[in-house]
């Protein structure tokens, strides 16, 4: 058997694992299967499956890891590299909320100084999350079937989790300026380091164009919703990896120039100046 082979059976007995586990729960609590119908089902069929899907799935770690994948590939081969990434960025949220409410900054410390990119951009997520909130309350008022109303309170507020978990990312993972460099970010992915000597100006400067990512020529730009309001120079272009949902999507460019969005262009450019000209 080829491991493609060995990678179809395990991913399509995981899945099958997991549907007929949560058809068995939703059957049991709307009574349609009895309880003592629904633990046969567990005991003859979902305990002995998933259990072989554990062992293989052991056998599969144990082969990747001897052969040197790390352990992200490892999870992509295992479960997919779409429900992989899904994973990662639900974990990232839990860990971005628990730092936003502990009031850390990731990569901060001695001699790092942050700037901040998220001001004025949270206006439209945060009113769609409240608009969600408003929702929820409703749908619980109005829902005359008290298990199905707790059913959706609890789909919804998990649902709200990648939102606020998105926020938080970009809040405890600002850009880092130290004596050596500027690290320009995106949430928790390093865009570009710029080597102090590298960077020649700071200019404070609007542009409401363009709102998207992306590199332009030689210039690559970070902006918010209404654009980016710092440029950077450099004296000699550098790599730099846009930001994307998927890493294996994430595109390599070279630049000379950055236009970005920060809370406070003026600031950010004392900021600069003082860190890397010290």
């Amino acid at each position: 058997m080829t491991e493609r082979t060995v990678r179809f059976v395990h991913r399509a007995a995981l899945v099958l694992t997991v549907v007929v586990a949560c058809t068995n729960a939703v059957l049991a609590a709307l009574g349609v299967l009895a309880p003592a119908t629904a633990l046969k089902v567990w005991l003859g069929f979902e305990l002995p499956l998933g259990i072989l899907v554990l062992m293989v799935g052991a056998l599969r770690i144990r082969v990747l890891r001897r052969s040197g994948t790390a352990w992200v590939g490892v999870l992509d081969e295992l479960v997919g590299r779409v429900p992989a990434t899904l994973m990662r960025a639900e974990l990232r949220s839990y860990r971005a909320l628990w730092s936003l409410i502990r009031g850390r900054r990731v990569g901060a410390g001695t001699g790092v100084t942050t700037i901040g990119y998220t001001r004025g951009t949270m206006s439209v997520p945060i009113a769609w999350l409240v608009a969600s909130v408003i929702e929820i309350a409703v749908v619980h008022v109005l829902v005359p079937w008290e298990w199905l109303r707790w059913t959706l309170l609890i789909v919804s507020v998990y649902s709200l989790l990648p939102i606020v978990g998105w926020l938080a990312d970009r809040v405890v993972n600002p850009h880092l300026v130290t004596r050596e460099g500027l690290v320009l970010r995106s949430g928790h992915q390093v865009v570009a380091r710029i080597d102090a000597d590298n960077l020649q100006q700071c200019i404070p400067r609007r542009r409401f164009q363009p709102t998207e990512t992306g590199v332009d020529g030689e210039v690559l730009f970070l902006p918010g919703p209404d654009g980016t309001n710092l440029d950077l120079v450099l004296a000699e272009p550098v790599d730099v990896l846009l930001p994307a949902f998927f890493e294996h999507r994430r595109r390599p460019a070279l630049v000379s120039r950055f236009a970005i969005h920060v809370d406070d262009p003026v600031v950010a450019r004392r900021v600069l100046g003082a860190a890397l000209h010290a």
